[in-house]
């Protein structure tokens, strides 16, 4: 497998003087996440599913106000470990190459660690998505470490501001914020590269400003990364329209985000927490079974308790993998845009702003051309 080297972010401020990188080789294609950016990419051309988001459990510490995947009717909390082997099996034998570990927060299963020992043992990437409070316990960070060569692993702070994380999530804040950056320092000592461990900021209206840019630039200070998705209408998202950013605050969040994250490139993902490989490559299993293209749409093409993960990835791959996209488009701003080497919008953003997952992304502000 082939990896990239961890990259490096600036440490002052002022512009960058490394030449523009556009190909998809590029540190911007980085934002597919995945060390194995270049496998990604191949899968991506081929029209496969290289990696497979599992939604293992609903139980999370983090407590956000806004979260997509909480429900009350949630008929499940967590997915039989017997159904998670069985399609474990599947994938593999399908060619999917890593395994996206999702929650609520995949930590707090019991029995966590063994399948994604498993996972590793058939040749999977393990890929581990946490509120990063587990971590703080150096046994925890420790099996992390262990089974996710190759993989990244995402930790979730959203701000340094104690009163601002308060506002967005429950419980204490000072005691959370310490245990998510505690976790962050117990991976690094565990040898995890920093280039393989990224900060997940949700994005919302709070955040925008300084406030976001600190948090970024903590992170970018350690080498590691900052994955910005948008608060979207779904969970508990739905509760709170007054924390959706304006236009103007996105637009400097995402150039926070590419000078420190993405320095030398003159493309961007703009309103993207990843750039079209990542999600181009990517499927979902939710909490009851549903098969869907991003974890944050929470529409389903099949479902896994009813038929095999093959047999639906076949029968809805153009929802699943958004094919259209892929074909050029005249009559779309997207087509002619200048990122769109490695960006195609939020598809979250587009399906709940607008209905149609492939439709253009509402909050998108970039209208350059190519």
């Amino acid at each position: 497998m082939e990896h990239v080297q961890p990259f490096t972010p600036p440490l002052k401020d002022g512009p960058q003087h490394a030449p523009a990188r556009t190909d998809p080789g590029s540190v911007s294609a980085q934002g597919c996440l995945h060390p194995d950016h270049a496998g990604v990419v191949r899968y991506f051309k081929e029209n496969r599913v290289y990696s497979l988001q599992i939604e293992s459990c609903l139980s999370c510490n983090g407590g956000c106000r806004y979260c997509y995947a909480s429900a009350q009717d949630a008929r499940a909390a967590e997915i039989p470990a017997a159904t998670i082997h069985r399609i474990l099996r599947e994938v593999t034998a399908e060619g999917v190459r890593a395994i996206d570990w999702l929650g609520g927060d995949p930590l707090c299963r019991d029995d966590w660690y063994e399948l994604a020992r498993e996972a590793r043992d058939l040749g999977l990437v393990n890929n581990i998505w946490t509120s990063g409070i587990p971590l703080a316990d150096p046994a925890v960070a420790r099996q992390v470490a262990r089974v996710t060569p190759g993989g990244f692993v995402s930790v979730h702070l959203d701000s340094l501001d104690e009163e601002i994380y308060q506002l967005l999530h429950t419980g204490e804040p000072g005691t959370k914020k310490e245990a998510i950056l505690r976790g962050v320092e117990n991976l690094l000592a565990c040898g995890k590269p920093p280039g393989e461990i990224i900060n997940c900021i949700t994005f919302t209206r709070p955040l925008s400003g300084k406030d976001v840019e600190r948090t970024i630039r903590h992170f970018a200070g350690k080498g590691i990364r900052t994955c910005l998705t948008q608060i979207c209408a779904a969970g508990l998202g739905t509760e709170h329209p007054e924390w959706v950013p304006s236009g103007p605050q996105i637009e400097h969040a995402i150039g926070i985000r590419d000078q420190l994250n993405y320095p030398g490139s003159d493309i961007s993902m703009s309103t993207m927490d990843t750039n079209k490989f990542y999600c181009g490559g990517t499927v979902c299993i939710t909490i009851e079974g549903d098969l869907t293209p991003c974890s944050v749409i929470r529409q389903g093409f099949g479902n896994v308790n009813q038929e095999p993960f093959g047999e639906i990835v076949d029968r809805h791959r153009r929802e699943l993998l958004f094919l259209p996209l892929r074909e050029p488009d005249s009559s779309s701003r997207c087509s002619s845009c200048i990122n769109q080497a490695v960006c195609w919008g939020c598809r979250a953003t587009a399906y709940y702003m607008t209905g149609d997952i492939m439709a253009e992304d509402p909050n998108c502000r970039v209208r350059r051309r190519a």
